[in-house]
């Protein structure tokens, strides 16, 4: 690129010196040498010149294309890091409708079990009992009250006072204990 350039500013210069020889006082003959060299110089100046100016839009236009394709991976990368983010935290479903619906029926079915209605007479652990307030607490702020009563409770409809009393207890316990 420097070569071009260094080319069309001394064709440039020689232009303008023959072009200036040719106006000074000189033979007739001399002064049509030195017309004819200065239209030969700046022919060549407006070949150097277009040379020139598809290398610089050529230039501009790969790194226009480079920084398009440095935008793109930056943005799938992105895409990318936003589904595993989804998927971590479960603003997607994880889980196919099949698998979904299975464990659905085998929660209800537990739920439904007459073991399952003596909820008080039931020892849980310390632990468990944390990680199921933390869980009710996470569901409340992300899917909301209802939600909880009505799906993870199953205290919804006519038993809504029962479950509000059930969450009530849990999140009592919570902070009572500073979980």
């Amino acid at each position: 690129m420097a070569d071009r350039w260094l080319k069309t500013n001394c064709l440039a210069a020689s232009a303008a010196a023959f072009w200036l020889a040719a106006l000074s006082p000189v033979p007739p003959i001399a002064k049509g040498i030195s017309y004819s060299l200065a239209l030969v110089a700046s022919v060549q100046i407006v070949q150097e010149s277009k040379r020139l100016m598809i290398q610089s839009a050529r230039r501009t236009v790969l790194s226009v294309m480079n920084q398009e394709l440095e935008d793109i991976e930056i943005a799938l990368h992105t895409q990318q890091q936003e589904e595993a983010l989804h998927e971590i935290y479960g603003t997607s479903p994880t889980y196919s409708p099949e698998v979904d619906q299975e464990l659905k029926t085998s929660l209800e079915h537990l739920y439904k079990e007459p073991s399952a209605d003596r909820a008080d007479e039931l020892q849980t652990s310390t632990s468990e009992r944390k990680a199921l307030y933390l869980a009710v607490k996470s569901l409340i702020e992300v899917k909301g009250k209802t939600y909880v009563l009505e799906k993870v409770l199953q205290l919804g409809g006519g038993q809504w006072e029962k479950g509000e009393q059930v969450l009530q207890q849990i999140l009592e316990e919570g902070q009572r204990n500073g979980w």
